[in-house]
């Protein structure tokens, strides 16, 4: 069985993240220039969240806000769960 770590030593260490107060379209540019589905949104080094593509579906294109006007933390996922790295 693969563990985290194992997983970062294949990929590389980097981990993208966003500020709450990122517009949506600012957040969805790191995506694509990273070629990721989800990025941590990082307040005062804590993370407060995650925003992904499912949040922008869900909550910005089928509710018809707009990606410039929408801040990250508007719509991010907040119950955030994560493991060590064993």
């Amino acid at each position: 069985m693969y563990t985290v770590k194992d997983i970062l030593a294949s990929k590389g260490p980097e981990v993208w993240t966003v500020s709450p107060e990122a517009s949506v379209f600012d957040a969805l540019r790191i995506l694509a220039e990273k070629n990721i589905g989800a990025v941590l949104v990082v307040d005062q080094g804590r993370i407060t969240g995650i925003f992904s593509e499912r949040d922008y579906a869900r909550k910005v294109v089928l509710e018809g806000k707009s990606s410039h006007d929408t801040l990250v933390k508007e719509i991010m996922s907040t119950n955030v769960l994560y493991v060590t790295l064993d």
